[in-house]
């Protein structure tokens, strides 16, 4: 882990906008780092096809949720 507690890190999530992809690209920060700026972009990676893309705040499928609310159902064997 990259040194902070799970509930110090919020998700933002967004669609990759490579043409025949669409993918729902999930990105974390830490809370200290998000503030109410809507012209504050996020940097996304896409798993699917590895395109690099940024969006600003206002452009998010999912805003600045808990990491813990994603995983909250997630059990690794």
């Amino acid at each position: 882990m990259n040194g902070t507690e799970p509930d110090d890190e919020v998700a933002a999530g967004a669609i990759c906008p490579m043409p025949d992809c669409g993918a729902l690209v999930i990105a974390f920060r830490a809370t200290c780092v998000v503030r109410p700026d809507p012209l504050l972009a996020w940097a996304f990676v896409c798993g699917r096809c590895g395109a690099e893309f940024d969006v600003p705040e206002n452009g998010l499928v999912l805003q600045a949720v808990p990491k813990g609310w994603l995983f909250a159902k997630v059990h690794l064997a």
